[in-house]
């Protein structure tokens, strides 16, 4: 009995570290993906729920940032596949006005998020959650370069890669 409930709290101890340690981390990451609070918050909470799942069965996780992001992406996946498209209908019914005019630096601002989001849309996910974690979370290179299994080196040139990318994309799009 006394192993078993020693086992709990260990349990309970990493499982609480994580929360402390991620799950701002976690709520950006998935808040940039849905730009919703609440669907963010929802999905965050549906991450950390099932990793509880995973170490209550007495699984051991090595990295738990890498877990976290992995249950991030995949609670993300699940998201998308239960969320249907709303009608018109539903969203007038929910006072939606296709008549009303918005504030014009919130239409500009919500034309470039959707422009920025449109041109990482030609970058396959590692590509995207290596930028989110080098210029959002502001990770160093060394730590992603781990998160990868790669070595800084590699790590410094994909990241240099990607950017090079994005900015010939972009100057695409703008001509």
């Amino acid at each position: 009995m006394q192993d078993s409930e020693s086992s709990q709290k260990k349990t309970e101890e990493v499982f609480f570290d994580m929360i402390n340690a991620y799950e701002d981390a976690i709520f950006r990451f998935l808040y940039f993906r849905v730009n919703d609070r609440a669907t963010a918050l929802d999905i965050t909470q549906d991450t950390f729920t099932k990793t509880w799942f995973y170490l209550a069965r007495g699984k051991t996780i090595e990295y738990p940032e890498a877990f976290l992001y992995r249950a991030a992406k995949n609670a993300l996946v699940d998201y998308y596949k239960k969320s249907k498209s709303s009608s018109l209908d539903s969203l007038m019914d929910a006072g939606y006005d296709p008549g009303s005019y918005a504030v014009t630096d919130e239409v500009l601002r919500q034309d470039d998020i959707q422009t920025i989001r449109t041109i990482l849309d030609v970058l396959d996910e590692d590509s995207k959650q290596i930028l989110f974690l080098r210029f959002t979370e502001e990770k160093p290179i060394e730590e992603i370069a781990t998160l990868y299994g790669k070595s800084v080196n590699a790590m410094t040139v994909q990241i240099h890669r990607i950017i090079k990318k994005l900015r010939g994309h972009y100057t695409e799009t703008q001509t």
